[in-house]
């Protein structure tokens, strides 16, 4: 393992810098025109809330590659909260990363992470788990391969002829990814915790893509739950199976949060440079984050600029108050 690499930063005009600013810190805002696409939609979404004694804040910022080539924000992000029979609160956190390429892929993160929630929702009120392990995840993830597909397919049908249907219900789903397609992952922390909050229980879900999520201590650092794309040279890869495609198997990881951790779940903008924490992202976050209690506070850490960060970047962050 590498040492964790420090760098100082700097506060410009209100927003932190790492390293050296060319190319990440002037972005200069452009409403999105390329033909096809939406014309607009929020460049910066975020969330506060309280969940029992836990705090929830998270983000999703349009990156300056997304400026420069007048591209609207393709990252989105759910989050939900059920209470069972049994008491238990939970809550669920749901990350996407709508595909660049495809000309809808903001509608479709949009709708896989909604449907998410709700669908691990209505899992856990049914089934009332004493244990996240009581339920089956990998059908939970397979359940949403279909939704996407179901997404893509009835979507397809209402741009042809009713004559044309039979023709859409055939094709490859590969036929769709030129207009839809998202990364998807997900967690479900279990908010109140009979061990007087000690520990609660987790669940990590990676039903397709590229993010990344970690457990973050202000003492003990980062401890990887998994990693984004790893960037072995000098241009990382762009290239993963997205949804509607159904991979071959899911990345589940289990897991318990002590008190004063942070969970955080992150699409690839972040995650590929946090990496395993050990870099200077990773130092930025770990210094600034887990003291972090206000909304604002939190997005001016998040839109940090760092070379060739310059990605859509989403993160969800969850700890103990």
């Amino acid at each position: 393992m590498n040492e964790v690499v420090k760098r100082p930063e700097s506060l410009i005009n209100g927003r932190y810098v790492i390293g050296t600013p060319a190319g990440t810190f002037e972005e200069k805002p452009r409403i999105a025109q390329q033909p096809g696409k939406m014309s607009h939609r929020s460049d910066w979404s975020a969330d506060i809330s309280h969940v029992g004694d836990m705090l929830v804040m998270s983000a999703s910022i349009r990156g300056a590659m997304h400026y420069g080539l007048r591209t609207i924000r393709q990252d989105s992000y759910a989050i939900g909260v059920e209470i069972d029979s049994n008491d238990n609160t939970w809550l669920i956190a749901a990350i996407t990363d709508g595909v660049s390429s495809a000309t809808q892929s903001h509608t479709f993160a949009d709708y896989m992470a909604r449907q998410t929630v709700t669908l691990v929702g209505e899992e856990l009120i049914s089934t009332n788990p004493k244990t996240l392990h009581n339920i089956e995840w990998s059908k939970i993830s397979r359940c949403l391969v279909e939704i996407s597909e179901e997404f893509c397919r009835n979507a397809a049908k209402r741009t042809v002829s009713e004559d044309k249907t039979d023709e859409i219900e055939k094709a490859s789903l590969k036929d769709f990814i030129n207009k839809w397609a998202t990364t998807l992952e997900f967690a479900v922390i279990q908010a109140n915790s009979k061990e007087q909050v000690t520990k609660r229980e987790y669940v990590h879900v990676a039903v397709a893509g590229d993010g990344a999520a970690y457990i973050l201590s202000k003492i003990k650092g980062w401890e990887v739950i998994k990693t984004a794309k790893k960037q072995t040279g000098a241009i990382a890869t762009n290239a993963v199976l997205s949804l509607p495609l159904s991979p071959n198997d899911f990345v589940i990881n289990f897991g318990y949060l002590r008190k004063n951790d942070c969970f955080i779940l992150t699409t690839d903008g972040l995650g590929d440079f946090i990496d395993d924490g050990k870099t200077a992202l990773g130092d930025f976050f770990q210094r600034k984050l887990p003291k972090c209690e206000s909304l604002v506070s939190f997005l001016q850490i998040v839109d940090v600029s760092l070379y060739q960060a310059d990605d859509d970047r989403t993160i969800i962050m969850i700890k103990g108050t």
